[in-house]
């Protein structure tokens, strides 16, 4: 068996078992730094630029992840840059402002060939145009596996955290590398935003524990609150767009078995949102005809006052998740995971639950 094969094996099977048994694998760290190190050293890096996206339609995490792994890998001489495939969103355009930093580049599709580094997706629906003809380095990832399968790709890192970007915090320092206060902003952003300030049932001690290290380097103790706060804010700020806008804002493309899924992630009031389902039924078939669907889900994160009205507390706090849909077996697939619909098209669960947590779910009864 070659080296290079060896280590594909090696690093696939740690990356599967470091998702679904612990949080923290028992690895000895300088055992863990070599290996990692020598594997990357053996990827097939080619002379031209290696790509790192996020999926489509990128959230912050997406974006961030992208910015941060593409950071460290330069920062071992790997010629890497961050591109997103589709605009960027209004809260990752906030935060980029309010830390100061930029935002990757437009770049829609890759030739075939093009070496890429996927972080925060492991779908090829939810990839840069070309990536099936293109060559997949790495995959750093907080999702179940997709149909980019682990073992095709020399490194995989999945892990079950509450963001991408605490998996890469975490390869910051497996390496010995420093992390320089440029990548710190970027890295927290996606924590603040994937964790909603480390308030998301999917957030895990090391998403605590990289939070607290980056809020400290960059001595935003007394900041931090405030900002998560007006990152929500403007992550569920729709004014002036279109209802198909507001359905594609936070969107993902899935092909589980031979079915073509859409998933919208959106967020509204409580007082607001009976007339805010009525709105977004009504576009979605048109999206659905638009994206080339046969099954369309949105998931709503149901809003209300937070009570506390302290110096950058939320202003709104989760009540449970309206699950909407549109499409033939849709009904029969929404009303198996959450009971009878309260509407047609609408269900609801008082749990307050991701997208990363439904899909699993939609998974096991579409295969």
């Amino acid at each position: 068996m070659k080296l290079k094969h060896f280590f594909i094996v090696t690093l696939a099977v740690w990356a599967i078992s470091s998702c679904t048994t612990t949080e923290n694998p028992i690895v000895n760290p300088e055992t863990q730094k070599q290996s990692y190190r020598e594997i990357l050293a053996s990827l097939d890096w080619g002379t031209d630029t290696t790509f790192v996206y996020g999926h489509k339609t990128p959230d912050v995490d997406a974006v961030t992840s992208a910015l941060s792994y593409a950071s460290l890998m330069r920062a071992l001489g790997y010629n890497c840059k961050a591109k997103v495939s589709t605009g960027t969103n209004r809260e990752s355009a906030y935060i980029s402002k309010r830390l100061g930093f930029d935002l990757p580049e437009l770049k829609s599709s890759v030739a075939a060939g093009t070496r890429l580094i996927l972080t925060d997706h492991t779908d090829y629906a939810q990839c840069v145009d070309g990536a099936k003809d293109a060559k997949i380095l790495q995959k750093i990832d907080h999702h179940i596996e997709g149909d980019i399968r682990d073992a095709i790709i020399p490194y995989v890192r999945r892990e079950m955290v509450g963001s991408t970007c605490t998996i890469i915090f975490e390869c910051f320092n497996e390496l010995g590398v420093p992390i320089d206060d440029e990548s710190a902003k970027i890295m927290l952003a996606g924590i603040l935003s994937d964790t909603r300030n480390l308030s998301k049932t999917t957030t895990k001690g090391i998403d605590s524990t990289a939070w607290k290290a980056l809020v400290a380097q960059l001595r935003l103790e007394d900041e931090v609150a405030q900002i998560s706060r007006e990152m929500e804010e403007a992550s569920y700020n729709y004014d002036g767009m279109t209802d198909a806008e507001i359905l594609l804002s936070d969107y993902k493309d899935y092909e589980i078995g031979r079915h073509l899924i859409g998933f919208g992630s959106l967020s509204c009031k409580k007082t607001e949102m009976d007339a805010f389902i009525t709105r977004i039924l009504a576009v979605m078939p048109e999206v659905m005809k638009q994206k080339g669907r046969d099954m369309l889900f949105a998931k709503i994160d149901n809003l209300v006052p937070n009570p506390d009205t302290s110096n950058g507390a939320s202003p709104f706090l989760e009540e449970g998740t309206y699950f909407i849909y549109c499409g033939e077996g849709t009904k029969d697939v929404a009303e198996k995971i959450f009971g009878t619909s309260l509407r047609e098209g609408v269900t609801y669960t008082k749990d307050n639950l991701s997208r990363k947590q439904i899909v699993p779910k939609v998974t096991e009864l579409l295969k």
